[in-house]
């Protein structure tokens, strides 16, 4: 894959991304994402803890506008959320932040109206070419390693030691190490922002998964990310490097 083709598949990734955001199903996904709580990891600590299997939450009255019931009887997660006092200090008003308990509930424990969900699995079966894959992470130093994550998590990457979904399909399997694959090869003590960092892991999933073959739906994810083709090609040379690298080790 030369740069030509490298930058021609980034230009068709933008372009998927961009029908995606545009689609009236992903509005209402983006729409029902904005408005739940952004979780400091205190509070995704203390979330994990009360209910380890919890996959999104809300306050009683959030479900309520998302037409959902908190089911009579669920016992409520305690996190705590920041407010706000004033004192008198020095004659001059201080305002203070403080943080109180508050409840929240999980999806299991509220019925109503479904939430719509983005499809990023890639099914399929591609045979040998994992296996290639878990091969490359080897020869580079990665420990890969597969477990029952929560379903709405396909992988992660903690610098060089990588986890997959062992329950996602082959091809979701797939995509998932390309992307855990570019963070190890990109990201160790990287200030990049989470989103640049998103951006860079699955524009080079995209691009190997078209040199590999293999169905992807990296469109729907970058969409998460508000990604475009000029966020994209800001980051064009990491991207078809990282990429090269591994397709030209992986032997079809």
């Amino acid at each position: 894959m030369n740069p030509k083709e490298v930058e021609q598949a980034l230009k068709q990734l933008a372009n998927e991304t961009e029908e995606a955001k545009k689609s009236d199903f992903f509005k209402e996904y983006l729409d029902v994402m904005s408005r739940f709580w952004d979780y400091s990891p205190y509070n995704q600590l203390l979330i994990y803890l009360q209910m380890p299997n919890a996959t999104r939450v809300a306050g009683f009255h959030k479900w309520k506008r998302l037409e959902r019931n908190v089911i009579k009887g669920s016992k409520a997660i305690k996190i705590l959320a920041p407010a706000k006092s004033k004192k008198i200090k020095d004659g001059k008003e201080e305002a203070i932040i403080y943080f109180r308990p508050v409840s929240v509930f999980d999806i299991s424990q509220t019925d109503g109206k479904p939430l719509p969900d983005i499809d990023i699995e890639a099914e399929g079966e591609t045979e040998g070419l994992l296996q290639k894959l878990l091969d490359f992470c080897q020869q580079q130093g990665f420990n890969v390693s597969f477990g029952g994550l929560r379903d709405d998590l396909h992988g992660y990457a903690a610098n060089t030691n990588i986890t997959i979904n062992s329950s996602k399909s082959n091809n979701t399997q797939i995509n998932t190490l390309l992307h855990e694959i570019a963070h190890a090869l990109l990201h160790k003590n990287s200030t990049l922002s989470k989103e640049q960092k998103e951006i860079q892991a699955e524009a080079v999933a995209y691009v190997a998964a078209r040199q590999f073959n293999i169905e992807t739906k990296s469109f729907n994810y970058l969409a998460l990310y508000d990604a475009n083709y000029e966020k994209i090609r800001d980051n064009l040379k990491v991207i078809a490097d990282c990429a090269k690298l591994i397709i030209k080790a992986i032997p079809l």
